[in-house]
């Protein structure tokens, strides 16, 4: 197999694949955050079922928290490095889920990038969740930093009137949003036609922003009441309707809905199994697949995608 990192072949021409491939190998469809504080709940999040889970050192965590939450992180990383199943042409078990950190997008950024560039050889993050974003600079400096794909949070008012030049950030593969934080700072009645209106807006501007610039389908935010049930499924059906690509989730029993709710397209699926075909005949880790790179990352993401459709036949 051959033993070269993504990151070591991050060239001009490998950045404008990551873009380009992003709308092909296909994105999570559900997301699940832990708090970093939270060891004990890492496996467990991994075993929910969830294409992705989101280690999250941003809201969860306090910031008098946020140093012993970051060795919670590295500790984890570095026990997953040894317990994880890689994908090989015989079995194609991997992890339950992939492995994502929500980093902060303040002062503390720049504990969180030691951090992660201290992991890079471990090759078990899968991307990074970048909070509160505003310009793309943002983007492009965490990216420059870890060559991970990133998915950007907008949260704000200026985040909102800087969606079209965000869209077009160095690394970036997907949107989504804050629900909660959006609503806060406009003033936006909770539960209200006119809060319903507004996000309804902001959902399409996303969706035909994403599709412009060549990004996955964008991600959905959380629905804040995980026992709400029937709101949740309407929510993540709404979202599926509009072409979303998944939903975040901050609990496991939203997971299962998330995951019925978004489905994979036949071109998606055809990708995946080329890619898989591909890997299973040759072992290369790094290659492309009608023009677009692939790498371990993709491999994985096309293995639980086939093995998504697997399970639901």
């Amino acid at each position: 197999m051959t033993n070269t990192t993504p990151s070591m072949l991050m060239d001009e021409q490998d950045k404008n694949s990551l873009k380009k491939s992003s709308g092909f190998w296909g994105m999570p469809r559900s997301w699940l955050f832990v708090p970093a504080t939270r060891p004990e709940r890492f496996d467990k999040a991994v075993n929910s079922g969830a294409d992705a889970v989101i280690i999250d050192l941003e809201d969860a965590v306090e910031s008098a928290d946020k140093p012993q939450a970051r060795d919670h992180i590295a500790q984890y990383v570095t026990q997953s490095n040894n317990d994880k199943i890689k994908p090989t042409a015989k079995d194609e078990n991997v992890r339950a889920s992939g492995l994502w950190l929500r980093l902060n997008n303040n002062v503390h950024l720049a504990e969180d990038l030691v951090l992660c560039e201290s992991l890079a050889s471990y090759d078990v993050i899968e991307g990074i969740v970048l909070p509160k974003v505003t310009k793309a600079a943002q983007i492009e400096s965490v990216f420059q930093s870890l060559k991970l794909p990133i998915v950007a949070q907008i949260e704000s008012a200026v985040g909102i009137s800087q969606l079209d030049a965000i869209a077009q950030s160095e690394g970036l593969v997907a949107l989504s949003y804050g629900r909660l934080d959006i609503s806060n700072e406009l003033d936006l009645t909770a539960g209200s036609k006119a809060e319903q209106d507004f996000f309804i807006q902001l959902r399409i501007q996303m969706r035909l922003i994403s599709k412009l610039y060549n990004l996955s389908a964008p991600i959905e935010s959380i629905y804040a009441d995980f026992k709400d049930i029937a709101a949740m499924e309407a929510t993540a059906g709404y979202a599926s309707d509009l072409g979303f690509s998944g939903m975040l989730c901050i609990h496991p029993l939203q997971v299962d809905i998330a995951n019925r709710a978004f489905k994979a397209s036949e071109s998606q699926l055809a990708f995946a199994k080329k890619v898989i075909e591909h890997y299973q005949q040759t072992g290369d880790s790094i290659f492309a697949i009608e023009g677009v790179m692939v790498d371990l990352p993709v491999i994985l993401q096309c293995q639980r995608l086939l093995q998504q459709i697997n399970l639901s036949n």
